[in-house]
């Protein structure tokens, strides 16, 4: 049976994501470098001590919103229906990812881009670098099983050319202030490098 939250614990919790949340916004206005715990405690109206019963430090922060980030993807992307063709499959789960993060916000995905760009240690890149690859492995390995994609491109290569223009559209996303709809334009960068794997008709 679950314990019933006592009102000292949730206001535990709301203290906690204030500070993640201002932090988030902090960060993704004035940059990573820019921001200081004292900034961030000042702005929820909390003190510096208070922070530090939340956080271990800063790069806390951008870390838990980089594994939230990941982990609402991976549990979305569980829900696909894996008996579909993989290349139907492999466009599901590039509309499920983009639509995660629109969902998130691009003030999230620019805080989390810039903490990595600014200070690469914060943003736990191997816990969401290991979610992205076991899906798309998964989806490639349905594919080649099933005859509809070559072995010409080895998984690992495909995976840093996803990645690689995974985080371009993101940039590219934060960078016009979330004016571009980045599901439409994730589904088409993303879905066309299904030609690198397809076979000839």
């Amino acid at each position: 049976m679950k314990e019933k939250l006592t009102s000292r614990d949730i206001q535990a919790r709301e203290t906690r994501e204030k500070l993640l949340r201002t932090s988030m916004e902090l960060i993704a206005r004035e940059g990573y470098r820019g921001v200081t715990v004292s900034r961030i405690c000042k702005e929820c109206g909390v003190s510096v001590g208070t922070f530090y019963q939340y956080f271990s430090a800063k790069r806390e922060l951008v870390a838990l919103l980089s594994r939230r980030r990941n982990e609402s993807i991976y549990q979305a992307a569980q829900s696909l229906d894996y008996t579909k063709p993989a290349g139907e499959l492999y466009a599901d789960y590039v509309r499920v990812t983009m639509e995660q993060i629109r969902v998130q916000g691009f003030l999230q995905a620019r805080a989390i881009l810039t903490g990595m760009m600014e200070a690469p240690d914060v943003g736990d890149l191997n816990h969401g670098i290991q979610l992205r690859k076991e899906m798309v492995f998964r989806i490639l390995r349905q594919g080649r099983l099933s005859g509809e994609f070559t072995s010409a491109m080895d998984e690992e290569e495909f995976f840093w050319l996803y990645s690689a223009t995974f985080h371009g559209i993101l940039v590219l996303w934060c960078y016009r202030d979330g004016d571009m709809d980045i599901v439409d334009e994730g589904c088409r960068k993303l879905g066309a490098l299904l030609s690198l794997l397809t076979l000839p008709a």
